[in-house]
């Protein structure tokens, strides 16, 4: 678990092109206009570490680009099921997570998102991490941590 390392691939994201087609990328994931990576571990001792990290990673995030926007994910997944199309990253989070926390990542025009996808695979829970230069499809307001 090194939040150092994880920081400097999300800094690295924000710079990076986007891939032209969605599939596989070096870190994670990735289409046009996003990328998304898992951070820290393969696998969690507990579901508290997991959330501990998660906590000690937006902590850090807060300290550089202010406050967070914190969005509950049921609106995205009920726009889904009623056949609205939604871009990816935000379209695979609100499936894959409950909860998302987001931050304008500063002069870059991109978004850095985090979230604990735990909704379909409690074995293996994962601390994801969106970057994309697609505006978040809800509305919220940076809570400043």
């Amino acid at each position: 678990m090194d939040i150092v390392r994880d920081l400097a691939v999300l800094d690295l994201l924000c710079v990076r092109d986007f891939p032209g087609v969605h599939g596989s990328t070096e870190v994670g994931s990735g289409g046009p206009g996003y990328f998304m990576v898992s951070l820290g571990p393969g696998a969690w001792p507990s579901p508290e570490d997991l959330h501990a990290y998660e906590t000690a990673v937006a902590e850090r995030l807060d300290e550089r680009l202010g406050g967070q926007a914190r969005s509950e994910t049921v609106t995205l997944r009920e726009r889904l099921t009623r056949g609205e199309r939604i871009s990816e990253p935000w379209a695979s989070l609100g499936v894959l997570a409950d909860d998302l926390r987001t931050w304008p990542a500063g002069e870059t025009g991109r978004w850095i998102t985090l979230a604990v996808s735990d909704r379909d695979e409690p074995d293996r829970a994962r601390l994801l991490a969106a970057v994309t230069d697609t505006e978040p499809p809800f509305t919220g307001r940076p809570s400043g941590g």
